[in-house]
């Protein structure tokens, strides 16, 4: 399990009800259960870091000072509010509690029987950082038992605890094998279902922070090509690039477009493109836009004339051709009935469109559907989000369902604000599947905020108005 997720799921469970402070209370009892049932253990030092790690550890040693005697290092003072909420209680219990000197620590780590490391969590990178190097050092020259809280401190690096037993929480984490971590006991915390199957406030964990010093451009470029007998869609998909946090949106559109797009927003860099549809010669146009984009839209706005699929059919073998990212939306979506993509590649269809894309209806059962959704993007190897009463997404591997949203999103527009978001992602490097989570859950969010000031009045402009304060509720 990769950190972020870890990050993700916490935040999902508090959504559905289950505190932090829930969680943390089981992983530490999970740590002194465990202890029980391996060791018998007159003498227990416990180390703790600052953060939630740090909390778990003050948990287990205060479920460890019902059967032996426990002693509290605390490397570092908790930062973490759970943290210090649990280290209040530990000391009303009477459990001793010391901060970090060595002559002391040395001392009672060799009286101990075991030595719980509850230092630094998942999340944490590069070489250790005295003191914890000398610790980490001192600890496994000692001859307690070693027992690590969800990873090992220094994991992956030259200096790091080597423990006996980890106890991991829900899942074992990237990077964790039985030469660095022992014996790996996976701990259930009560994380609920629908905090793992269900698309939430976590999933926005993967959203990524600007640079400081990032310059014009750093942070995604997206081209979107649509547009033609339907004017306004990829405006509004270049627009919802932009409000996601892409540093430019261009739209390259056919000349009947172009003036609509142009006038829509002076954020957005419209490329005309002559005639009155895409057709194949556009191609030579639209290549070197390419060139200047980190993600393509294609699809918003289209409409289906043969040319203009024939010339959409044409773009994504060149996306693919260059292993661009990219989101297929409306019109372009048949195309990829029958392209292998490279995991780069997020398709957005509704119901109808999914018969396109791969011959079946999707069915009403919302089991049922997501196993065809994961079978059509894992067929594909791309990421397939399913729109609807419940949005299914899936890479093939894994399926998340999104319930965020209302009734009133059936207006038109809000796919292509969809699109648009999903890009904005993909152009700041992140995953597809994760920008297609986070895409879900934003477009939703912003339109269930549209939907109460506006009710059934709302439009996709509306949601678009909603994104920025979405992102800064739920962002880093």
């Amino acid at each position: 399990m990769h950190p972020l997720e870890v990050r993700v799921l916490d935040a999902n469970a508090s959504h559905h009800g289950v505190l932090q402070e829930t969680l943390m209370e089981n992983a530490g009892r999970g740590v002194a259960t465990t202890i029980w049932e391996r060791y018998t253990a007159r003498r227990c030092c416990v180390l703790c870091g600052p953060g939630n790690n740090g909390g778990d550890g003050l948990v287990a040693a205060r479920y460890l000072s019902e059967h032996c005697e426990v002693d509290v290092f605390l490397v570092k003072r908790p930062s973490s509010r759970l943290a210090q909420r649990n280290l209040r209680r530990v000391k009303q219990l009477g459990v001793p509690v010391h901060y970090y000197q060595e002559e002391t620590f040395t001392e009672i780590l060799e009286q101990s029987d075991v030595a719980v490391d509850a230092m630094l969590g998942i999340g944490i990178t590069g070489a250790l950082r005295p003191p914890y190097d000398r610790i980490a050092a001192a600890i496994n020259k000692s001859d307690a038992a070693v027992v690590s809280v969800d990873v090992p401190t220094g994991i992956g690096q030259d200096v790091a605890v080597h423990p006996d037993v980890t106890v991991t929480f829900h899942a074992a984490k990237d990077g964790m094998t039985s030469d660095n971590s022992g014996t790996i006991v996976v701990h259930d915390i009560g994380i609920p279902d629908e905090a793992i199957r269900q698309v939430g406030p976590g999933d926005m964990a993967w959203y990524p922070s600007h640079g400081k010093q990032s310059h014009k451009g750093d942070n995604g470029t997206v081209l979107v090509v649509g547009g033609g007998p339907y004017t306004g869609a990829p405006a509004l998909a270049a627009l919802a690039a932009l409000r996601t946090g892409a540093d430019l949106a261009m739209a390259a559109v056919p000349g009947r477009a172009w003036q609509a797009v142009a006038s829509f927003s002076p954020d957005i860099i419209a490329r005309r493109l002559d005639g009155d549809m895409l057709q194949p010669r556009h191609l030579d146009d639209i290549e070197p836009l390419l060139e200047r984009a980190d993600s393509l839209v294609v699809g918003p706005g289209l409409g289906d004339a043969s040319q203009t699929l024939q010339a959409a059919d044409a773009l994504l073998d060149l996306c693919l051709e260059q292993n661009m990212p990219a989101v297929v939306d409306a019109d372009a979506i048949g195309a990829m009935a029958d392209k292998t993509a490279t995991g780069h590649l997020i398709v957005t269809p509704h119901a109808g469109e999914f018969m396109d894309l791969t011959g079946t209806t999707p069915s009403d059962d919302v089991e049922e559907r997501s196993r065809m959704v994961k079978a059509a993007a894992s067929a594909r190897h791309c990421t397939i989000l399913l729109k609807g009463w419940t949005d299914v997404i899936s890479d093939g591997n894994t399926v998340k369902t999104n319930h965020v949203g209302n009734e009133g999103m059936t207006v038109g527009g809000t796919g292509d604000v969809l699109s648009g978001i999903a890009a904005a992602l993909l152009a700041m490097d992140v995953p597809a599947y994760n920008a297609a989570r986070m895409a879900a859950f934003l477009n939703g969010s912003a339109g269930n905020a549209a939907f109460e000031q506006k009710s059934y009045g709302m439009t996709a402009t509306d949601v678009l108005a909603r994104l920025p304060e979405v992102i800064a509720e739920y962002g880093p």
